[in-house]
Parts: structure tokens; C-alpha cells; sequence
């Protein structure tokens, strides 16, 4: 049984605060030999007019852009678990209804317009148990994910004034964040991160490694900044 992995995984350092996801995403484009220019990423990804992005805009760019993509998604605030048994025609119907009752939740609403959109692209959402077997499955055929998290928690950092970018534990709020998954180490029960944030917190440089207990965590709780995903992008035939 193979007991360590690494992908290999180049990354740039994201050129703002806001820019993690596009970074991210750029980062993946060239790992499958499609080199296209990260400004130009930053460019064409959607954006939050609060800063930042969505896993699902990442997601809806590379459909555009010929891959296939899969989001594992733990969001209860956008979905709910019943819905994952659907088509995509049904649960497209169950996020329209969701958004004409729950029209006063601006952030929703973006969310689940970015998920419609998903869907009719030909993406695919996805239920799964979220562990390390879930993700070594898709390392093991080399295969790098992108994945939405609470960077709060990964980096056990004080929360955030979003508007200024700072530190205050106080007036703080939590903070998602988007890295790469490109390895694991089986006998230290440990995975393999590319993060774009140059410095970060960790002091460990862009490549480094964390316990898998602490990336699970971090992902489940970045459903407080609608993260808790994992982005699954794959070319149709091979682009290299």
C-alpha cells in the first residue's frame, strides 16, 4: 500500500487578500498543462462585491473552460441533505423555491444562482462522507482538490475585520479561505497543502503539511463563511 503521495503542485502567492480562489484555480489549469495567465483568471472569475469569491464560481469558469467539476458540498445553509438524491432539473426547482422564500438572505440568493448556473453547465454536487479515504481517493489519481475552508480555524488565527483585513478577536468575524489538497503521508496521518497566502500564518511556506483531523475541521466549519467544500476539476481528455 503506497504510504505517502505528493502531487508535485506548484503555486503562485495570490497577488491580494481577495485573490485566494482564482490563485487557487490557476494553480490547477497549469498542474493539467492549460497555462493561462493567473491576472487573466482573476479577471474572469465571478466576484463577491463583499471580496472574494465562491468554490462554485471557481467551478463555473472551468465548465466554461472545457473540464469537468464536482463540488462536495457541506452547506446547510444553501442545501439541504434531502436534495442530493435529485436530478439536477429537481434540485435546480428546490433552490428557486428556497430563494423566493428566503429572498431576504442576499447571500443565498448569489450562492444558489452560482449553483444553478453550475448544474445547468453540466457540473455535478455531490454528498459524501467527508474524510481522508474521500479525499485520497482523487490523490491517488493524481488528481489535486480544491477545497473552501475556514481559514480561521486552519491557521488558529483571531478572527478578522473583513472591510480592513486585520486581526481583532473582538469585532472579528471568521474568515474562509481556499488552498489545494496535493498529497498525504499515510504513516503521519497527515495531508499536503498549496496555499497562495505568502506569508501565512503558519510560517511553513506555500507547500506544508497538516494532520487530516485539522483540514477536515477546517472545511465543516467553513460553512460559516459559505465554504465547506471540496472542488473536484478535472480536464475532458488531456490538455498537456
Amino acid at each position: 500500500m503506497r504510504k505517502e503521495l505528493g502531487l508535485g503542485f506548484d503555486i503562485q502567492a495570490q497577488p491580494d487578500e481577495v485573490t485566494c480562489g482564482p490563485t487557487c484555480l490557476q494553480a490547477l489549469y497549469h498542474y493539467y498543462g492549460d497555462d493561462i495567465p493567473l491576472k487573466q483568471v482573476i479577471r474572469e472569475v465571478k466576484q463577491l462585491k463583499t471580496g472574494g469569491t465562491l468554490a462554485v464560481m471557481l467551478g463555473n469558469h472551468a465548465l466554461r473552460r472545457g473540464y469537468k467539476a464536482q463540488i462536495y458540498t457541506y452547506n446547510l445553509n444553501v442545501f439541504d441533505p434531502t436534495w442530493f438524491k435529485y436530478p439536477s432539473k429537481k434540485m435546480i426547482k428546490c433552490l428557486k423555491e428556497q430563494m423566493m422564500f428566503k429572498n431576504k438572505r442576499r447571500k443565498l440568493l448569489v450562492a444558489s444562482h452560482a449553483y444553478i448556473k453550475f448544474l445547468e453547465l453540466g457540473g455535478e454536487l455531490k454528498y459524501g462522507e467527508l474524510d481522508s479515504d474521500l479525499i485520497k481517493k482523487y490523490l491517488k489519481k493524481s488528481t489535486p482538490i480544491l477545497t473552501g475552508l475556514s481559514a480561521t480555524y486552519l491557521y488558529g488565527t483571531p478572527r478578522e475585520i473583513p472591510q480592513f483585513d486585520i486581526y481583532d478577536s473582538i469585532k472579528g468575524e471568521p474568515a474562509g479561505h481556499f488552498v489545494v489538497i496535493s498529497g498525504y503521508d499515510e504513516e503521519k496521518d497527515c495531508v499536503y497543502l498549496s496555499d497562495p497566502m505568502e506569508p501565512n500564518p503558519l510560517g511553513k511556506g506555500q507547500n506544508y503539511s497538516v494532520p487530516f483531523t485539522r483540514l477536515l475541521n477546517s472545511i465543516m466549519l467553513g460553512i460559516v463563511t459559505y465554504d465547506a467544500n471540496l472542488l473536484v476539476i478535472e480536464p475532458k481528455k488531456s490538455l498537456k
